[in-house]
């Protein structure tokens, strides 16, 4: 991917109108998805916002989905339904029964009259920081748009108590659409967005970063009565925060600064440098026995 570094005030998201310009060519369309659902006021919020600026499709799951990770029913038999709604604006939107990545497949396999040249997934009502990313709905649906070839960007961190907040970060998301930061992604990108949930007039500017060691454990409780008569034990898994040195410069310590949070990823996940030292010297790897050395 191009880095750019992008130099926006906390003024650029001081409105809650949409900000392009109506004669530029970049994105001709977008998808708008999430993992909460299609009635959540952060879908429709984004949807506004580009809408006015660009052909905007939304293809999103009927009900809250969250935590679904990049989960796609098409491994399963299961068949999805779903239904058109309208969302106003000149909105083509589609409520699916099934789950963020769902939505994302069926609007790229051609549920849609034609490509998105973006995807967008949000906005999150809480933030994904730190290793959130891995269990994450929002995030796992423009973790398959970019799978699946379309740059996508993950926005996440908003409450209703805010709702000039939402707006105003819903106005700066589509102007991120048409930064050189956007336009640069190559396929496989995809951004991650986090917002800290604060007044707009709070929001102390932007960074791009790395992300936070993880600040989770993941766990079960074992039930001391069996699930049913066959006997069988009954667990409950478990999640919990746990506390972490935070390293300078990453995710969550900026978010906490106020500051909105972009982390750059990619969908090729190959460890470059262990990659290029084992094809050089493949000592570390046991010989397979009577294997020819190659």
């Amino acid at each position: 991917m191009r880095y750019v570094t992008l130099v926006l005030a906390t003024a650029l998201i001081a409105t809650a109108g949409p900000v392009l310009a109506q004669d530029d060519a970049w994105p001709a369309s977008v998808l708008i998805t999430n993992d909460d659902g299609i009635d959540d006021p952060g879908l429709r919020a984004l949807a506004q916002a580009f809408a006015s600026v660009t052909k905007t499709y939304v293809v999103a799951p009927m009900e809250n989905k969250s935590g679904s990770t990049s989960y796609v029913s098409a491994l399963s038999t299961r068949r999805l339904e779903g239904e058109s709604r309208d969302l106003g604006g000149g909105i083509v939107a589609y409520a699916v029964d099934g789950y963020p990545a769902d939505a994302v497949v069926l609007a790229l396999g051609g549920l849609l009259d034609e490509r998105p040249a973006l995807v967008i997934s949000g906005v999150n009502g809480g933030p994904n920081l730190s290793a959130d990313w891995s269990l994450s709905g929002t995030v796992g649906a423009a973790r398959i748009a970019a799978l699946l070839g379309v740059p996508a960007i993950a926005v996440s961190g908003y409450t209703t108590e805010q709702p000039e907040t939402l707006a105003a970060v819903a106005a700066w998301v589509a102007e991120l659409a048409r930064s050189p930061l956007v336009r640069g992604m190559e396929p496989g990108d995809y951004l991650t967005v986090s917002v800290p949930r604060v007044p707009v007039s709070e929001i102390q500017g932007i960074s791009i970063v790395s992300r936070s060691a993880r600040n989770w454990e993941l766990g079960f409780e074992r039930s001391p009565e069996p699930a049913s008569a066959s006997g069988r034990e009954s667990w409950q898994l478990t999640f919990s925060r746990r506390q972490i040195a935070l390293e300078p410069g990453t995710d969550v310590p900026v978010y906490q600064a106020n500051r909105i949070a972009i982390v750059p990823m990619h969908v090729n996940e190959h460890d470059y440098e262990l990659l290029e030292e084992l094809m050089n010297s493949s000592a570390g790897v046991p010989a397979w026995p009577g294997a020819a050395e190659r």
